[in-house]
């Protein structure tokens, strides 16, 4: 039984200490939405500034995901998304930061999205969204349906 496996998982990150501060609507920061599939949703712990994420549906399954490493937003252009996805692909640069304008940080409807971890000057994870943004208000009934969802309700 695969998927009761991964509910159990969920489950038991969401009933954590930190899982229980950090996927709460007051935590949302915003969602990405790919065709075909429901929306993933994206916290952050204004106190701690731990981060993550309730992975609704995806090829491996739902996922409740808190990151080990505080995770940076960019919000970007279709074409700014490509370049920045090509940039980090290059030989010598999977582990710098790209040069961001402060725009590129602020939540922002219908962009794309690409996350990072990083330590000093250094990423240490790095991650691109296949979905555009979304930015949800009222999240309390979102909220709960996205951790039922993920714990198999």
């Amino acid at each position: 039984m695969k998927n009761a496996s991964i509910f159990r998982k969920n489950r038991q990150t969401i009933e954590s200490p930190h899982g229980r501060k950090l996927f709460t609507p007051g935590n949302y920061l915003f969602s990405t939405k790919a065709e075909g599939r429901k929306e993933t949703l994206y916290f952050r712990n204004r106190a701690t500034k731990q981060t993550g994420r309730l992975r609704q549906q995806h090829t491996n399954g739902p996922r409740a995901q808190i990151d080990e490493m505080p995770r940076t937003h960019l919000f970007l252009s279709g074409k700014r998304y490509e370049y920045l996805r090509r940039w980090h692909a290059r030989k010598g640069n999977e582990h710098r930061i790209p040069k961001v304008g402060p725009y590129e940080r602020q939540r922002t409807e219908e962009k794309k999205h690409i996350e990072f971890a990083y330590m000093g000057k250094r990423i240490l994870k790095w991650h691109h969204s296949k979905g555009i943004v979304k930015i949800r208000k009222n999240t309390k009934r979102l909220v709960q349906a996205a951790l039922d969802k993920v714990c198999g309700k």
